[in-house]
């Protein structure tokens, strides 16, 4: 994903949360809000002391060239426009998924 953070999807562990919340104040007026939601996010986490890691695979985009809905370890699928192009690939990352357990 050639925007690293700034995507589709963000995932935080519950600390990163509650820190967030506790310190969120001091990010309001320093972090500006040019870049939505994704870039304010990153901005304050770095900002409060929370580093950020990549995962590439968490995420199924069709326009980051990664329409690989054979892998059992994506999380979500970002985005088709027809329900059934949506729903076909969830449905080829579920059986993925199964059988990858059966293994």
């Amino acid at each position: 994903f050639k925007f690293q953070f700034l995507g589709a999807i963000e995932v935080f562990t519950k600390e990163a949360i509650q820190l967030y919340f506790e310190k969120s104040g001091d990010c309001a007026g320093k972090v500006g809000h040019q870049g939505g939601e994704d870039y304010y996010m990153e901005a304050c986490m770095d900002g409060i002391g929370i580093d950020h890691q990549t995962d590439f695979q968490l995420l199924n985009d069709k326009y980051a060239a990664t329409e690989n809905c054979n892998d059992p370890w994506v999380v979500a699928f970002h985005f088709y426009k027809a329900v059934s192009m949506w729903n076909d690939c969830w449905t080829a990352a579920s059986n993925a998924a199964k059988f990858a357990n059966k293994a």
